[in-house]
């Protein structure tokens, strides 16, 4: 399954799509709150932040994950008000943001992989 996510990834290396900018503009347009919320990161914060998601849609072992996540998520909900229901919308931001810059290349087992992965991230850190 992160063999799929990973190949979908490296069809990106022969576009110069933006693709945490696109990330960004599609997490933003579905949820105006989030944008208002992050207004004190700068694009390096920005970038640091989609660079772990990109991490942890490719790590094999969750479970090893989870008292990292876990903790980052409970700092986030207490400093910043970050509701759960905001990372689902990240992660299906990053997948649309993939999608639209591979156009064609796109194949339908890359949507089953992203929402299966986005489905484990969610158990394995309890954000559901």
């Amino acid at each position: 399954m992160n063999e799929l996510i990973a190949e979908s990834l490296e069809l990106l290396s022969d576009s110069d799509t933006d693709l945490y900018g696109q990330v960004y503009q599609h997490f933003f347009r579905m949820n105006p709150g989030a944008e208002t919320l992050m207004t004190h990161m700068d694009e390096l914060t920005l970038g640091r932040m989609l660079e772990e998601v990109t991490r942890l849609l490719m790590v094999d072992d969750l479970t090893a994950e989870s008292a990292y996540v876990a903790f980052e998520y409970n700092n986030h909900k207490t400093a910043y008000s970050v509701q759960s229901s905001m990372y689902r919308q990240l992660f299906d931001a990053f997948v649309i943001a993939v999608k639209d810059a591979v156009g064609e290349a796109w194949r339908p087992e890359f949507d089953e992989a992203w929402l299966r992965r986005a489905k484990e991230l969610e158990q394995a850190f309890d954000l559901g």
